[in-house]
């Protein structure tokens, strides 16, 4: 039977009209009618595919009707009617994508987790997670161009806006017509429904080696309907979050810099070129000629939290103004760290207010008075007198908070809020209600 024979007698058992067909595959109902009437001289296998999911069709019917598609021409062949018509190759026009940035990734920082990220394995799926500015986008995209020669059909780059400034997150639906649209699917071919874009989505990628990054998610629900079903694509995943990772897939959780990487990126960022020999660096002075002690440059590095975001910026502003010097910068770092770290329109105090505004709001609250504490270390008894509340409800309370890396739990019962997310919370106005009381008892609470 022909392709139009075929997809004729599937609709009338399924009891559909050309037209309830077409808006149940998603499709423009003259396609419907035109590979009814074998009108289409090399129909689109995304259209055979959308037809086969509507109709319902089983595994031999959906083998016999892209047998029949493939054999389609429209034409008579010469030799007589028992001929055996040419196969016609999938006309989809195909741009192959190489959607990653550019690489920004200092030499000699993050080295192991790049190699971890990007080591040949079975396992399809890394999440790379950690708190704002830990420079997991840049890893991953490192990372990515390391291993951007394995897969020859392409590199997907998908910003999913988890915590993007002054917008929503990406919903996943609106991902899937995005990237089908990139795969070569016309857009009147996308269907309508979530599930749908994700099957076709898995469908188009079954034969095809793609590396995929999936930056800045929210949550699970992004990320499911964007995982291929097959082995030979590659997924990385960033988040600030702690996601539940199908499968075998492998975690990284960035930390902060080891202190010579920090510094390594310090230098470099600010345009200097350290001496490895005695590990100073060029100072940027209005005479010139002086040097960046290391005492310095590793005090700068820590007034920084050795957060890559924040080291950045500190050496950003640096550049800004060359009549500062290292000295001078650390001095104002001393002073208002969260003021000086900022260049453009990137802040770590931006940064982290993003985080903290996805929080709910009882969350919110107790960011805000775990901020009120002395000291950024502290016992589950002290949170709780933070708090205002038992030890079992404190230990609910700051889970979400370890969950988004807006809190570390370097031991059992212990807490402690990395110094630039405290001087953030710090700077937060108090819950509003909260009795002073209570805020002042608080802050005599053991802190060891």
């Amino acid at each position: 039977m022909s392709l139009g024979e075929l997809l004729r007698t599937w609709r009338r058992r399924a009891l559909l009209t050309q037209e309830q067909l077409a808006e149940r595959a998603g499709l423009n109902v003259r396609t419907v009618r035109r590979l009814e009437n074998d009108g289409l001289l090399r129909p689109r296998t995304t259209s055979v595919l959308l037809l086969a999911r509507a109709l319902d069709l089983d595994e031999a019917e959906r083998a016999a009707l892209n047998t029949a598609a493939r054999s389609t021409t429209g034409a008579p062949v010469a030799g007589g009617a028992d001929t055996v018509r040419p196969v016609v190759a999938d006309p989809r026009p195909w741009t192959v994508p190489r959607q990653l940035p550019a690489d920004v990734a200092a030499p000699g920082v993050r080295e192991c987790e790049a190699a971890f990220v990007a080591a040949r394995t079975t396992q399809p799926v890394v999440f790379v997670t950690g708190m704002a500015g830990t420079g997991k986008t840049v890893l991953a995209v490192h990372a990515a161009h390391r291993l951007a020669p394995l897969f020859p059909d392409g590199q997907l780059f998908v910003d999913l806006h988890g915590h993007a400034q002054g917008a929503a997150p990406v919903e996943p639906g609106d991902a899937l017509a995005r990237v089908l649209r990139t795969l070569g699917v016309p857009a009147e071919h996308v269907p309508w429904h979530l599930d749908d874009r994700a099957a076709l989505y898995r469908s188009v990628l079954a034969d095809r080696r793609l590396l995929i990054v999936l930056d800045d998610a929210a949550g699970e629900h992004q990320l499911h309907p964007l995982l291929p079903a097959t082995p030979g694509c590659r997924v990385i995943v960033t988040s600030r979050h702690r996601l539940t990772c199908p499968g075998d897939a492998r975690i990284l959780s960035l930390d902060t810099l080891p202190l010579t990487e920090a510094v390594a990126l310090f230098v470099r960022t600010a345009g200097y070129d350290l001496d490895v020999t005695t590990g100073r660096a060029p100072d940027v002075t209005s005479g010139g000629g002086a040097d960046a002690p290391p005492d310095v440059l590793a005090e700068i590095v820590r007034r920084c939290g050795l957060l890559p975001l924040a080291i950045r910026l500190a050496a950003a502003r640096l550049q800004a103004h060359p009549s500062w010097n290292a000295c001078h910068l650390l001095d104002r770092l001393t002073t208002d760290r969260l003021a000086e770290l900022a260049a453009g329109h990137q802040s770590v105090t931006g940064a982290l207010n993003r985080s903290y505004e996805r929080l709910p709001p009882d969350q919110r609250r107790a960011y805000r008075l775990l901020g009120s504490a002395p000291h950024p270390s502290f016992t589950l008894g002290t949170a709780a007198a933070l708090l205002n509340t038992t030890t079992d409800r404190a230990s609910r309370l700051l889970d979400p908070l370890l969950d988004a890396h807006l809190l570390q739990e370097p031991a059992p019962g212990r807490y402690r809020l990395h110094d630039l997310v405290h001087a953030h919370a710090s700077t937060l106005r108090p819950p509003h209600g909260v009795r002073p009381s209570v805020r002042v008892r608080c802050r005599t609470a053991s802190l060891t």
